[in-house]
């Protein structure tokens, strides 16, 4: 009786197989991996944006005897500035994933703001609205 010595090509075959669900997984992995780091960025990139507003809301405070002063159509305008300059030429700007349609600056009694920009989220293809609210001091300002 002859002894079988190595592997036969089914073993390969199998180990090949395995091998490759591995593979696969982690490739999987990897770009989970990716999605969520692309997603992190966006959402860092869009607290940006918020302080971005804020900082022009700040300046328009700046032009006013106070803060209840600011015009809504100065709100409007700002807003329509603050979009543009983020949305201009999506390519190019860090923040891609917005839905500018439903983003923007509102403003609220008492001198409070809110800025809502919302993403869609690559992994769960639906959309995401973050809020950042603010309130400006109700100083006299005596230029």
């Amino acid at each position: 009786m002859k002894h079988q010595q190595g592997f036969s090509l089914i073993e390969v075959l199998i180990a090949l197989v395995v091998l490759a669900f591995g593979l696969m997984g982690v490739a999987a992995m990897q770009i989970k991996a990716l999605q969520s780091a692309t997603e992190g960025y966006q959402r860092s990139i869009a607290v940006v944006a918020a302080v971005d507003a804020q900082e022009r809301i700040w300046n328009l405070l700046a032009s006013h005897s106070n803060c209840e002063a600011i015009e809504t159509s100065a709100v409007s305008a700002l807003e329509d500035d603050w979009i543009e300059h983020w949305s201009a030429d999506t390519n190019a700007k860090p923040l891609r994933g917005a839905n500018w349609d439903n983003s923007g600056v509102r403003m609220s009694e008492g001198c409070e703001f809110s800025i809502v920009i919302a993403l869609n989220s690559v992994s769960s293809n639906r959309e995401e609205e973050y809020l950042y609210s603010f309130i400006l001091p109700n100083v006299e300002n005596t230029p």
